[in-house]
């Protein structure tokens, strides 16, 4: 995995240690050398951020699989629910139905669209069997907390200006979203079984990084 840093790696290294050798090389050179020297080590953080995503999109994929498939669940219901409501036409019902289905739409869209370069924070986490007492426990489930809702805001703000990268209904048909520098790649497919759509979740997580 780490190979194609590995061999960043080493080209920086030849690169250093050449214009440290040979201090009197033209300028028109150290200057080709730097340009060079600066590709490299962008190219190096590019791979490195790369590799810490696929190890934490392999680490994380079954619980981010899970999750979606809880979220389109709700959300599906919520739709239901909505239009009954609708249907019945009390001004207060219909309004509490539309801010519960907004709620769906972001519990779906969060799934998806929590970056995979970072340990990924479930929406519906285990009850935690950790030490609720000890301050450093405590702490951390501060920061998690602040950072699921960070990033749910973050979300809620594309969603409430029009520019989340992927239609809610593709995710609903069971296409696969594939996110490319917050642009989305939609893949037609799926409504297959639970085996496959696992499969799909792997590939999915795979796709990210080609």
């Amino acid at each position: 995995m780490g190979s194609g840093s590995a061999k960043i790696k080493k080209k920086i290294r030849d690169i250093e240690r050449l214009l440290k050798k040979n201090s009197k090389l033209p300028a028109d050179k150290r200057v080709e050398y730097d340009r060079a020297l600066k590709g490299l080590k962008v190219e190096l953080q590019n791979s490195q951020v790369q590799n810490k995503a696929k190890v934490l999109a392999k680490k994380y994929h079954m619980v981010r699989f899970f999750e979606r498939k809880k979220a389109v669940r709700k959300l599906k219901n919520l739709r239901k629910e909505f239009e009954e409501i609708s249907k019945a036409g009390v001004r207060k019902d219909i309004k509490k139905a539309r801010k519960q289905l907004k709620h769906g739409e972001l519990d779906l869209a969060y799934v998806v669209m929590f970056p995979k370069t970072e340990k990924y924070i479930s929406l519906y986490p285990s009850p935690n069997d950790e030490d609720q007492t000890d301050p450093n426990v405590i702490k951390g489930l501060k920061i998690t907390e602040e950072r699921r809702r960070e990033f749910r805001r973050s979300v809620e703000k594309l969603m409430d200006e029009g520019k989340l990268p992927f239609a809610i209904d593709d995710v609903l048909q069971g296409k696969n979203i594939r996110l490319d520098h917050q642009k989305a790649v939609i893949n037609e497919e799926i409504d297959a079984p639970e085996a496959k759509q696992e499969s799909q979740a792997n590939e999915e997580e795979d796709d990210f990084f080609e």
